[in-house]
Parts: C-alpha cells; sequence; structure tokens
C-alpha cells in the first residue's frame, strides 16, 4: 500500500512554548489567534560528514579549539510565513507524490521563502542541519549542486608522488564534496526529511533543467570512475522546492516531473495579515494609515500596468521596505507622519520606484498638480 511507505510531516507545527498555537513562528495566542514574530535563528555550528558503510550523510559539531565548546552561528532573522490553505495542501501533496514543487510567481511574492518557513516549522532550532540551499547563477551548471572534485589538488598531489617515488594508492574520495542536492539526498530519512531550496532555476542556462532530470525524478547519480565512481541516492525523498520568476521557459520534460504552484498577488486582507507578521505594531495602531498606503500601493501597481514604458512591478517586499521606514519615523516620534495624502508618495517613493520612467511618472505628476 502506497499509504505504508510514505508518511507525512505536517505543514505548519505548534510552537511547543505556546499553547493552543498552530505555526512555530507564533509569540503567543491570543483568543485562538497566533500572534506571529520573527524566528531569531541562532544554531550550532555543524560540519556534513558522509558514512561510506551506510552510504549516508549525517553532521558533526565543529568545536572551538580554544574552549573545546561546539561553535554556536547567529543567523539573520527568519521573517514569519502566512500558508494559504492552497501552500499547506501543496506541502502535504509534494510528499505523498513525492515530487519537487515548481513555485512560480512575481518577484517578491514568498517563493524562497516557503521552503525556508517548511524547514523552520519542520525543524526550529534544527533548520540548518535539514536545510539545504541551492542558489543559481547564470554560470551555475547541474553537477555543481551534486559534487565538486578537486582536480588541480590531486594533480599536486600526483606530482609529489612521483617526485618521491611512492606506490602507495590514493583514495580519490579525498577529492570529492558534496554540494546542497546530494547533501539533501544523503541526511533525507522517514522521520526528517530534507529540504532543498533549488533557488530562481530561470537564471541558468537552457540545459540546466534537462541536465536535472534523472536526479530529480529517481534521486540519485553517479561520480564517473576517472573520479571516485561512487553511487549516491536518497534513501527517502526530500522535499524539493525550485523556484522560478518565469524570466525563460522550462522545458517540458522538466514541468512533467513536477508539482505546480503560481502566488498570485496578495489580496488586501492578506497584506494586512503580512504587514502585522513583518511589522509589528503598525497595523495595531495605524489601521486608517495602512489601509491608505494599500490603496495607493495597488494604485501604483494599476499605473505601471497602464504603463508601456515601465516593466518593473513593485513587489510585496517593496511595500514592507516602505512601511518599514514610515514605522521607523512613528516610533522616533514622527507620528505626523502618517497624517498626509499619499498620492504624490511624499515619502519613501524611492522603496518603491525603481525605474526611471516611474520616477518620472511621479515628477510629471507633481509638476502638473503645481501648475
Amino acid at each position: 500500500m502506497i499509504s505504508e511507505k510514505i508518511k507525512i510531516k505536517p505543514y505548519p507545527q505548534p510552537n511547543p512554548l505556546v499553547p493552543g498555537s498552530a505555526s512555530r513562528f507564533a509569540i503567543a495566542n491570543k483568543n485562538g489567534v497566533d500572534v506571529l514574530g520573527e524566528a531569531d535563528l541562532t544554531y550550532p555550528i555543524n560540519e556534513f560528514k558522509y558514512n561510506e558503510t551506510t552510504s549516508s550523510g549525517y553532521f558533526e559539531p565543529k568545536m572551538d579549539k580554544a574552549t573545546g565548546k561546539q561553535l554556536i552561528k547567529k543567523g539573520r532573522p527568519l521573517a514569519p510565513y502566512i500558508p494559504s490553505k492552497e501552500l499547506i495542501e501543496l506541502v502535504r501533496l509534494a510528499q505523498v507524490l513525492r515530487r519537487p514543487v515548481l513555485i512560480k510567481g512575481e518577484p517578491g511574492s514568498g517563493k524562497t521563502q516557503l521552503a525556508r518557513s517548511v524547514a523552520f516549522e519542520w525543524y526550529a532550532e534544527n533548520y540548518n542541519d535539514h536545510f539545504f540551499e541551492w542558489t543559481i547563477k547564470s554560470t551555475s551548471r547541474a553537477v555543481d549542486g551534486l559534487y565538486t572534485f578537486d582536480h588541480i589538488d590531486r594533480l599536486r598531489n600526483a606530482q609529489r608522488k612521483r617526485n618521491s617515488e611512492t606506490e602507495e594508492a590514493e583514495d580519490l574520495r579525498k577529492y570529492r564534496r558534496f554540494g546542497p542536492m546530494a547533501q539533501a539526498f544523503l541526511t533525507s530519512t522517514t522521520e526528517n526529511p530534507s529540504i532543498l531550496l533549488i533557488d530562481e532555476i530561470d537564471k541558468a542556462d537552457v540545459d540546466f533543467a534537462n541536465d536535472l532530470l534523472l536526479e530529480l525524478d529517481e534521486r540519485r547519480f553517479t561520480i564517473p570512475e576517472s573520479e571516485t565512481g561512487e553511487l549516491i541516492e536518497a534513501k527517502y525523498p526530500p522535499l524539493i522546492f525550485i523556484t522560478s520568476n518565469d524570466e525563460r521557459e522550462l522545458p517540458e520534460a522538466f514541468l512533467r516531473r513536477c508539482i505546480f504552484l503560481y502566488i498570485k498577488f496578495p489580496n488586501d486582507d492578506q497584506l494586512i495579515n503580512i504587514i502585522k507578521a513583518h511589522i509589528p505594531g503598525l497595523v495595531e495602531k495605524n489601521d486608517g494609515f495602512v489601509k491608505d498606503a494599500i490603496k495607493r500601493f495597488n494604485k501604483l501597481r494599476d499605473e505601471i500596468k497602464e504603463d508601456p514604458t515601465d516593466n518593473k512591478r513593485v513587489s510585496t517586499s517593496e511595500l514592507l521596505d516602505w512601511l518599514t521606514a514610515y514605522q521607523f519615523d512613528i516610533e522616533t516620534g514622527k507620528q505626523e507622519i502618517v497624517k498626509g495624502d499619499l498620492t504624490d508618495l511624499p515619502f519613501y517613493h524611492q522603496a518603491l520606484l525603481k525605474t526611471y520612467a516611474a520616477v518620472n511618472r511621479r515628477e510629471q505628476k507633481l509638476s502638473n498638480s503645481k501648475t
């Protein structure tokens, strides 16, 4: 039976320190509603190791040589993520079908944040031992996410060996380093599936996605015999998220191997919840201002759509930047700043307008209003 082979890990997970909560991001629960806050990520530093006998990966604590204590790293705070019912169902479906999730949406719509959110909801302070991130660039190759092999170091050692006239056989595995996809394969277990984020796959060249078909489909790969000849495969499928800004079409063979989600731009109620989660106190103390700001923000999006010379859409992340600047001034005693008219974007328009066309459009409106 299929159900006997698959163990579903629920998402989101309650915070054990907050009774009645539904999310690990909850810092309180008031009348059955979670109050969300940033996760302050401080985690122990571990080093990835490969067990040749069991063909699996594990993490070994990295110790401070001076004190003998394990090294600790403070990560960047992780903003709370508010998943829709559709997203929650998607995470469950990905585990059932054992397929990677291809996520598209406007830049700044939270595609990358979803994978990080799942990792934190599942593993909290152990987040870093189960989450693997592969950020794609224009120069990225598919093999980079699997492993690297230090041919230069091998050549250097071969030269030394030739000069010393020793004939001892060399273990080529010492030149091999596993990439994020391989580490996710090797550490994923039934109880604790790993999470792999392949971020912005559309930045790579046209062959990149095709070069990963076997790895995504069967979760295995083989290193050439000329290097180590090892077969690397996952004992249990990791949960894989792949994001794309839709800058190029992905091949059909790649799409067949994925399940798909398009993250739509949030409606007004969703935006208010996002602002509450990212900028605590702003909505509660300045509800009218926030609603006016959202209305002006949506109008700006419409203006951009209607302007053929402006192809830079404003995103949720830019809305949060804009409102964060307001919140700073409010907290430093400039409460009157929220009482003005937002029509001409009098403050912090630099956080929203990122093209000459957008800036010029604003300047023309200001000029017309003065005449």
